[in-house]
Formats: C-alpha cells, sequence, structure tokens
C-alpha cells in the first residue's frame, strides 16, 4: 500500500485529488455527529472531509501520515478549525476518546485491518459513531468502479461482522 511519501508527491500536486466537497457519504450521514461533536477522521487526506464537519460546528481532529495532505486541509473553509495530527493510522495511540469516527477509503492490507477496527472502536466512547466506507469485492461484481486494483485490499461484509459484532454495522 502506498506510504507516506506517496501520498505527499500526491497532495503536493496542484488541486485537490479527491475534490475540495466533502466525500458524498460521510455528507449523508453528517447529520450522526451534532454540533459540538468531537469527530476524529482517520486517513484524511487533504481533509475535505474533516474541513465540512468543522464548518458544521463539529470539533475534528485530522489523523493522517502526509503533511502535504494536512497542510492543504488547513486551506479549505473551516480547515483552519481542524486539529491536524500527522500519524501513520496503523501505529497511531490516542490518549483520549471522541464522539465519533470517520474513514473513508482508508484501505490497507488484510493483515493490518484488524488494528485499523480495534482503532476505531478504541477511539470512539461508547454508544458513539463510526461512519466508514470502503470498497467491496461486491462493489466490482455489480460493475462499480474505483478503488484498490486487487480484491484482497477491498473490506467484506463478513469481515466487518467479524471484527464489529456488537456494533450494528449497517452495510450500504
Amino acid at each position: 500500500m502506498p506510504d507516506a511519501d506517496f501520498w505527499n508527491d500526491r497532495y503536493a500536486e496542484p488541486g485537490w485529488a479527491y475534490g475540495e466537497a466533502p466525500n458524498a457519504f460521510v455528507a449523508s450521514q453528517a447529520d450522526r455527529f451534532p454540533a459540538g461533536s468531537s469527530v476524529v477522521e482517520l486517513g484524511s487526506g487533504e481533509g475535505r472531509n474533516a474541513a465540512f464537519l468543522a464548518r458544521r460546528g463539529c470539533r475534528v481532529t485530522a489523523v493522517d501520515s502526509s503533511s502535504e495532505g494536512l497542510a492543504k486541509a488547513a486551506r479549505l473553509p473551516g480547515g483552519d478549525a481542524v486539529d491536524a495530527v500527522q500519524a501513520d493510522v496503523t501505529a497511531w495511540e490516542p490518549d483520549r476518546q471522541w464522539d465519533g469516527a470517520v474513514a473513508t477509503f482508508l484501505h490497507l492490507p488484510p493483515g493490518q485491518r484488524p488494528a485499523l477496527y480495534a482503532l476505531l472502536q478504541r477511539v470512539v466512547r461508547p454508544g458513539g459513531v463510526v461512519v466508514a466506507e470502503w470498497y467491496r469485492p461486491e462493489h466490482r461484481e455489480r460493475g462499480l468502479h474505483g478503488g484498490p486494483p486487487v480484491a484482497a485490499a477491498m473490506v467484506t461484509a463478513a469481515e466487518l461482522a467479524e471484527h464489529f459484532p456488537e456494533a450494528g454495522v449497517v452495510l450500504l
């Protein structure tokens, strides 16, 4: 999987790799985070979701390994209110919890995903909300494009059910 150097090079390019508007799924789920909520976004990239949630009145922490991405996040409307943390989410060990967490298209190799799932559960307070979106192999079967080039890098419904057994995971 790409490392910080890859993402720094990508985000150093002019413009925004994924646009400035929030991810459509995050925007559709934003009401799950009322104004004043504390939210952490893991793998925030250029911060479009973090800045969007900050504009909605959330206290947002954006975590990404790319210093270039986090610098761009600060330039977005609302981005100046985001607490940026440069860290590799596979090794990050925060000493606090948030009301909610966001992770969109944070595709990791199969061996690293259990640690991500455990992190999501650790950083969200009891009763909090996790909003996450990944490409799944069945998306390819339905003819949807995008995501990792290999199915092994995609999350499956069974994998999520295994790692979030009591979370009431909803697959859309």
